[in-house]
């Protein structure tokens, strides 16, 4: 798995004293308020809700469950985001959510029977192939990715903050924490681990905050069901590093 990516994306005022005209001029330039990343994904991305509509009514039935664990296999190896049950169903007709999941775990077996460098995982509501951590050693030099700089010990604690008592707004977290957070939230905004998710209907509307897919996506959590302690965050977030 990868490091978060960082994005160009409209931070709230109150995190970014200079956000106001920044995201004036972005909507100008870019009103549908798309990142630099999405605007060129090109064909690696993973197709938008009227693609895969589109792609649906061209693909053919799956005349077995055999053909239908090796077109799920297909699926799982070309994307790059994780596919839920719901978007796995809508391509491997007419396989129902039940019988899938019976196929994605005799697929897990498969790799996990023949020793197999890859391996089928459940994660941020979906499935998704990934190397197994194990040989991490042989993986990240060939992948020559940039390594980030850990998360910092304010960045840990501010994100589990945010990540038990969602949603939140920063006011709450600096009390819990006793210290102004803006910086610290403006940060895990950039690198896309948590969101703006509303407003508080209270005087001033704060924003309020919650965690992303990518946060569950890069912990390796099915859920927030999973969330573990904030060690367990940190050593998560390193070996995430490569």
């Amino acid at each position: 798995m990868s490091s978060p990516k960082t994005s160009k994306k409209q931070i709230p005022a109150e995190t970014d004293p200079g956000a106001a005209e920044r995201n004036e001029v972005e909507r100008t330039v870019n009103p549908r308020g798309e990142s630099a990343a999405e605007m060129n994904a090109g064909e690696n991305a993973t197709p938008s809700g009227e693609e895969q509509a589109s792609k649906r009514a061209k693909t053919p039935r799956v005349k077995s469950p055999a053909e239908a664990k090796a077109v799920l296999e297909c699926l799982l190896y070309a994307t790059v985001e994780p596919l839920s049950l719901k978007q796995l169903r809508e391509f491997v007709r007419p396989m129902d959510e039940k019988r899938l999941r019976v196929l994605l775990v005799e697929l897990q077996n498969d790799y996990d029977s023949r020793g197999s460098g890859l391996q089928l995982v459940e994660v941020a509501g979906g499935y998704q192939m990934a190397t197994r951590p194990r040989y991490a050693d042989w993986v990240a030099p060939f992948r020559k990715r940039k390594r980030r700089t850990g998360l910092s010990v304010a960045m840990l604690e501010t994100l589990a903050i945010i990540a038990y008592k969602q949603p939140i707004i920063r006011a709450e977290v600096d009390a819990i924490r006793g210290v102004d957070s803006s910086g610290t939230m403006h940060a895990l905004l950039e690198l896309d681990l948590i969101e703006t998710v509303g407003q508080k209907q209270v005087p001033g509307r704060p924003f309020l905050y919650a965690t992303t897919k990518m946060f569950l996506k890069y912990f390796g959590l099915k859920g927030l069901s999973d969330l573990p302690s904030i060690e367990s965050l940190r050593e998560r977030f390193e070996l995430s590093q490569g």
